[in-house]
């Protein structure tokens, strides 16, 4: 056996990076998946969430059973990339070569890095607004420190982010319940706005608000590897679905119902302004809850993002890439935040537009070849790069975003339900191609013997 240079270390810099981790490397266990879902959603940004469906029209009731559909569908396609670690030993996209080739690989870590950057610079304005709330900073030096704080996780990487969102899962978490219990002393006055509000239901909002919180929770899919790659391939894949899926869930509809319910009392405000407002006299320890809760998702962004970065081929130490991902979010939201409600909801429903009809691919890839695992590899990645392209096409009639509106998605009344059809339609042709290549080979193998 090969001498181990990393294992259980947490106060050494990860040395690894895309790469197929060594079986000596592996370690862990699927509860560490609880708490790194757990403490990465555990922030106002889950919150805010919460907030669209009422801003979109529906009703307290139907905004709650929007999210509860939403997460309950999402988080189960999460928990599936994140079994894929053990046995893949790598992240999702560039475990998916086979798929979709290398180019292909190349093109997808590019949209994998555009999502973790985006989201990164999300987080980052969040936090910087948090700040200078309690501190007398201006917006370039809050912005410098919350990114370097951030960094300083990510560059460590995977056993020190594990290690992190451990603890960050109990004090941020005690400092949530701290939260909800002042936030809820205001459900009165919540119910009696909510009551004579114009909100109510109509199938087009209601299914625009189900794609929201869907696409929340798909949008970690193409990370959902990076953080169970390291654990045991003979790992139960069940285990490490299940901690994932409880995970992810439990912290969403929480702190999304939470946002529905403040979101009723009807405030025009900022999202700062809002939530101190609603805090009263424990806006301080509120503020501070909120800074030291994107922590954990601003690591993992950097991080994950850096994967990306070396996954698309670039020759970059992993450490550094994500130094570099950090710095370029940075830069992005240098020149001010804009208005953040306006467009957090359209970035959502932008992700799931790629990563909808690529994770039909994998998913189907990776369970059909569970029971066919003598079946071909299809190198040259056509078969995956066509499957996802169909599913992108047959999807945009259906979309429904700031820079486009589908013809069906307007005689739907708004609803988007392109993430839906793309995963499908992506999912089945690829399944349908690789059955025909399954068959060629059943075909094939007789014929050969008889010689």
């Amino acid at each position: 056996m090969s001498e181990t240079v990393y294992q259980e270390k947490v106060m050494e810099v990860e040395p690894f990076g895309v790469e197929k981790i060594p079986k000596e490397e592996r370690h862990g266990q699927p509860k560490q998946m609880f708490t790194l879902w757990f403490a990465t959603n555990l922030n106002v940004v889950t919150w805010f969430t919460g907030f669209l469906g009422i801003e979109f029209g529906l009703s307290l009731k139907y905004a709650i059973l929007a999210i509860i559909i939403g997460n309950v569908a999402g988080a189960a396609f999460l928990a599936m990339t994140s079994a894929m670690g053990p046995s893949l030993g790598q992240p999702v996209i560039p475990g998916s070569k086979r798929i979709f080739g290398k180019k292909g690989v190349a093109g997808l870590s590019l949209f994998n890095l555009m999502n973790n950057t985006g989201w990164l610079a999300v987080n980052l304005v969040l936090a910087v607004m948090a700040l200078q709330k309690i501190l007398p900073l201006g917006y370039h030096a809050a912005l410098i420190i919350l990114t370097l704080a951030s960094l300083l996780i990510a560059i460590y990487g995977y056993n020190f982010i594990h290690t992190f969102t451990h603890w960050m899962s109990i004090i941020v978490g005690c400092l949530f319940v701290m939260v909800t219990v002042v936030a809820l002393k205001n459900l009165p006055a919540v119910i009696a706005v909510n009551g004579h509000s114009a909100g109510g239901f109509s199938w087009g909002v209601f299914i625009l608000a189900v794609a929201v919180t869907f696409s929340y929770q798909i949008s970690y899919t193409p990370i959902g590897a990076d953080y169970s790659r390291y654990l045991p391939e003979n790992t139960s894949k069940f285990q490490v679905w299940r901690f994932t899926y409880l995970g992810m869930l439990a912290v969403t509809i929480w702190l999304e119902i939470l946002g529905a319910l403040t979101a009723s009392l009807g405030t025009q405000t900022g999202p700062m302004e809002f939530f101190s407002t609603l805090m009263g006299v424990f806006m301080i320890p509120a503020l501070l809850t909120i800074i030291l809760s994107i922590f954990p998702i601003n690591a993992v962004a950097m991080y994950s993002g850096g994967l990306a970065m070396q996954a698309m081929g670039i020759p970059i130490k992993r450490w550094l890439s994500a130094v570099v991902i950090g710095g370029t979010a940075m830069l992005l939201v240098s020149f001010g935040y804009g208005k953040l409600a306006d467009t957090y909801s359209n970035f959502l429903l932008l992700l799931s537009y790629w990563v909808a009809p690529w994770l039909g691919v994998v998913l189907c890839d990776f369970f059909y070849r569970q029971l066919k695992p003598e079946l071909e590899r299809c190198s040259h990645g056509w078969a995956g790069i066509l499957s996802f392209i169909c599913g992108v096409v047959i999807s945009i009639p259906f979309m429904n975003s700031v820079l486009y509106v589908g013809p069906l998605a307007k005689n739907m009344g708004g609803a988007d339900i392109s993430y839906f059809l793309s995963m499908i339609v992506s999912g089945m042709i690829y399944l349908g191609i690789l059955k025909m290549k399954n068959a060629d080979v059943s075909v094939k193998v007789p014929a050969n013997a008889e010689k």
